[in-house]
């Protein structure tokens, strides 16, 4: 795994957008979603992206909240619901800077989440 970034955010929570890898998965595609992620909140401010890595399976784009992290959740579901990308698509936030990860959306998640 190769993680790209390294911030810290004032309130210490953290934001994983996790989207699903595939044979067929198109690396520019998932670059192009962590650019706009990228410009999104260059716009709107709130938060800033903080990098990514790729993990067995899934690429990983790091977001870090200036604020509360529910706004940026909001703004991300957003970005990705235009762009086409729920499907598999897993928000998980990491709270003051701990170790462990909660799925925040789908809401409805029971499963783990890995890096």
């Amino acid at each position: 795994m190769h993680r790209v970034g390294n911030a810290a955010s004032e309130t210490g929570d953290q934001l994983v957008v996790q989207l699903p890898l595939s044979e067929a998965t198109d690396f520019d595609s998932l670059i192009g979603i962590e650019n706009g992620l990228i410009e999104l909140f260059r716009k709107k401010h709130g938060a800033h992206v903080d990098g990514h890595d790729i993990g067995p399976g899934r690429f990983n784009i790091f977001i870090v909240p200036n604020e509360s992290w529910a706004p940026a959740l909001g703004r991300i579901r957003a970005f990705l619901e235009f762009r086409g990308m729920f499907e598999g698509v897993l928000i998980a936030r990491r709270p003051g800077g701990g170790e462990h990860y909660e799925v925040v959306w789908p809401a409805d998640y029971r499963g783990t989440f890995e890096l």
